[in-house]
């Protein structure tokens, strides 16, 4: 299971490295075709926009693999021992893996939602479920590696290691 998951961070970090340079490059040719030429991209903007939305969500599971979530670790200090602040952490990350399955559970509702309507963008006419869709695929990889980290948590105790 590491070497899969080894294999999928790295896959996820080249998809938002090319994601990050795409809209990059994207706002940029905007940015030049509204200066120098007084003319723009009429879909460059909802494009965009949509991209980052994908970075957002896909970028939390990332962050996660690489313990950069924000917390509150004061309270990790006032515990007495590494067994106390291992069993919070296990705590914590069961109420994370209960929200996560209830993003997944709801994100895909509203996808089901979006393509029954055949809702679609303003500007670009793309099905809108494409863009809702961040949200139940990257909760769900997400709560794939809450649960491995549970998993390994409960099984070496303090003495985890650490996913990446």
């Amino acid at each position: 299971m590491d070497k899969f998951l080894e294999k999928w961070t790295f896959m996820e970090e080249r998809l938002l490295i090319s994601s990050l340079v795409f809209n990059t490059l994207l706002i940029f040719t905007q940015i030049i075709m509204r200066g120098a030429f007084n003319a723009s991209l009429s879909w460059s903007e909802e494009l965009s926009r949509y991209v980052f939305i994908w970075q957002i969500w896909l970028g939390a599971d990332l962050a996660y693999a690489y313990h950069e979530h924000i917390r509150v670790e004061m309270i990790f200090h006032w515990l007495p021992n590494d067994r106390a602040r291992c069993f919070l952490d296990i705590f914590v990350d069961i109420l994370w893996l209960a929200f996560n399955i209830f993003l997944t559970y709801k994100g895909a509702h509203l996808c089901q939602s979006m393509a029954s309507r055949h809702a679609l963008s303003s500007g670009m006419r793309l099905p809108l479920i494409y863009v809702y869709a961040a949200l139940p695929i990257s909760s769900f990889f997400l709560s794939l590696r809450l649960v491995y980290s549970l998993y390994t948590k409960l099984r070496y105790g303090a003495q985890a290691p650490r996913e990446v």
